[in-house]
């Protein structure tokens, strides 16, 4: 940016803009002991609220050197997965626009596992304060280097638009000790195409993927399990050599006031320590003016057993064994939620181009004795949890 704004040869030769986004945000539950978090993010909701968790403050510039290409890239502040609050890179890809309605990236980007994947930093342009996690909490991968294409094209009255992609990535998990690993992601490919006609728009996408390595968390596990002569129970435990798909169909209407998103999603697996998923809301409000309230539904349901039988529990050690397994197995349970908020935006003003209060209270419903998706929760906890949202979101 400073050697363009300073070389007016430069400058006159490409195109530069930037635009920016951030997001204020407060949550708390109300139960102690209960921590709500994605599974990729150590900062967790608890009940002595947070500040970090839902706070974000991100910068995105193109640069324009031909009609067909363009470089962009885009970086965030926000909590990494090893609890500090810092910088990373989200975006950073050439793109290549031969045609109008063509478009091939190549570099770092998000693929469209979901509906939104591609704005969920963006607090600005979501109706939630928090997408649900039942469903965007079920790809714990979410950035990926490769290439993408995108096509629209005219089916009649649908505009119809093909999007195939296909890469490599990183899972990474913070350690409870401190810090974070991670493990690589390989033969990552899928595809996702949406329609829209009048109000509505819909969507459906596939994508799989396969864990590269183990954690360092279940290396421990896989390693016992071999040394104790059950090598096969081992090889059905750990991330690696794990081929995990994703399914998604998606539906929204918005004709201007009134507004319904429903999502659904399956998570196959073929590891203990990745149980298969089902996911699946319905958000429906209306706009009075500048205010939109919304409800939402949301629903979890876990596929995998949440058992395992992969050690005869013939002596101690197998004993000892199944039941580890047993509780790795049963680390989550289904869960329903209920969400109420208010989106209320603001006028222009200033240097903002945009500026969103959103309030938003959710009740949590594990089922079975469990804990639902909440990343933990006390000894025997068997009840529903509250949370409550408040977020500023700010374009600029």
């Amino acid at each position: 940016m400073a050697v363009c704004a300073a070389l007016p040869t430069v400058s006159s030769a490409v195109d530069f803009h930037y635009s920016g986004f951030s997001t204020a945000g407060y949550s708390e539950v109300d139960k102690d002991g209960v921590l709500y978090r994605s599974s990729t993010n150590k900062e967790a909701i608890d009940s002595s609220g947070s500040l970090e968790y839902d706070s974000i403050v991100g910068l995105q510039g193109t640069v324009r050197f031909h009609d067909q290409w363009s470089v962009t890239a885009q970086g965030v502040v926000k909590t990494q997965p090893d609890g500090d609050f810092g910088p990373s890179l989200d975006w950073a890809y050439v793109k290549w626009q031969p045609l109008s309605n063509l478009a091939i990236r190549g570099g770092l980007t998000r693929p469209p596992t979901f509906m939104f994947s591609d704005s969920v930093y963006l607090g600005y342009a979501n109706t939630w304060a928090r997408p649900p996690l039942e469903v965007y909490g079920i790809s714990p991968v979410y950035q990926m280097t490769g290439v993408d294409a995108v096509w629209s094209l005219n089916a009649g009255p649908v505009k119809v638009t093909v999007q195939p992609y296909a890469g490599v990535g990183e899972l990474t998990l913070p350690i409870a000790a401190g810090g974070d690993a991670s493990i690589d992601v390989k033969d990552w490919y899928g595809l996702a195409v949406s329609g829209e006609i009048g109000s509505f728009t819909g969507r459906i996408g596939y994508h799989t993927k396969t864990y590269d390595g183990e954690m360092r968390s279940t290396q421990g596990l896989v390693n016992t399990l071999r040394a104790a002569g059950f090598a096969d129970a081992a090889a059905k435990v750990g991330f690696e050599g794990n081929k995990s798909p994703i399914f998604n169909i998606g539906l929204q209407y918005d004709n201007g006031s009134t507004f319904v998103i429903s999502e659904y999603a399956k998570r196959g697996s073929e590891r203990v320590v990745v149980p298969e998923l089902t996911g699946a809301y319905v958000t429906a409000g209306h706009r009075f003016g500048s205010f939109a309230p919304y409800v939402t539904y949301a629903t979890l349901t876990v596929d995998s057993p949440r058992s395992t039988n992969l050690i005869p529990r013939t002596s101690l050690v197998g004993i000892a064994l199944d039941t580890q397994l047993d509780n790795l197995a049963a680390a989550t349970s289904d869960q329903d939620s209920y969400g109420v908020g208010l989106r209320y935006e603001l006028p222009a003003f200033a240097f903002l181009k945009g500026a969103v209060l959103k309030g938003q209270y959710d009740h949590i419903n594990p089922k079975d004795g469990g804990k639902g998706f909440l990343s933990a929760a006390p000894a025997g906890f068997s009840d529903s949890v509250n949370m409550y949202t408040l977020t500023a979101d700010f374009l600029f």
